[in-house]
């Protein structure tokens, strides 16, 4: 892959500078092509980079705010990457960054803070980008709460489904009601027209 490289060797302590003012120089038609590329030691050996999320923050000229995750390229060397999107380069002017770490015992760190500088193509001189603002976190849980609601839907379906059918079938305790009313019914006729032993004897008697 075709790219253009801005090489960072940072150096994890106490005691460099707040910001590094870089000559790292893009352009806004350096698309999927601009590209940063970390390389982090600690005291003079490269600092490893298992169990960790590197997030690089990205606060651009006209306020645009990103926050997105690195590309871990080396865990054992400590190297790290990250290629503006075509959504970043746009945002010409100074740029000001940070890159962080954030380990899975809730440990974090800073590892730098550093600005470079996108220029404005010739061809885009008639574009004005528009102030955005941009977390990985954010599209994750959209993406999250989708899902969820997706499934809740689904799960609703379901039980309408099956109540349609559980009102289909008769239960136990209604079947009984129909029986015990139907018993009721045969009884109340028995009584009304069937002829008891006492009144066949009867009638017997009388015809004798």
């Amino acid at each position: 892959m075709v790219s253009k490289n801005g090489r960072l060797d940072f150096d994890v302590n106490a005691y460099t500078s707040s910001s590094v003012a870089t000559n790292i120089n893009f352009w806004t038609q350096d698309r999927q092509t601009a590209r940063l590329i970390f390389k982090l030691t600690k005291d003079g050996v490269p600092l490893p980079l298992a169990a960790v999320t590197g997030k690089l923050v990205l606060v651009m000229a006209d306020g645009s705010r990103f926050i997105r995750d690195v590309t871990i390229v080396d865990r054992v060397n400590g190297q790290a990457e990250y290629i503006l999107s075509d959504k970043e380069i746009k945002h010409y002017g100074n740029v000001q960054a940070e890159l962080n770490m954030y380990y899975t015992n809730d440990q974090s760190m800073s590892v730098h803070q550093f600005s470079f500088h996108i220029s404005k193509s010739l061809i885009d001189q008639d574009i004005v980008p528009i102030t955005e603002y941009y977390v990985d976190e954010f599209e994750a849980l959209r993406e999250k709460i989708n899902a969820l609601y997706d499934e809740s839907i689904h799960t609703i379906e379901e039980l309408r489904a099956k109540f349609e059918d559980l009102e289909k079938i008769e239960t136990k305790q209604g079947a009984q009601s129909k029986v015990d009313a139907a018993f009721a019914a045969a009884k109340k006729y028995t009584n009304d027209y069937a002829e008891t032993p006492a009144g066949a004897l009867k009638m017997a008697k009388d015809l004798v």
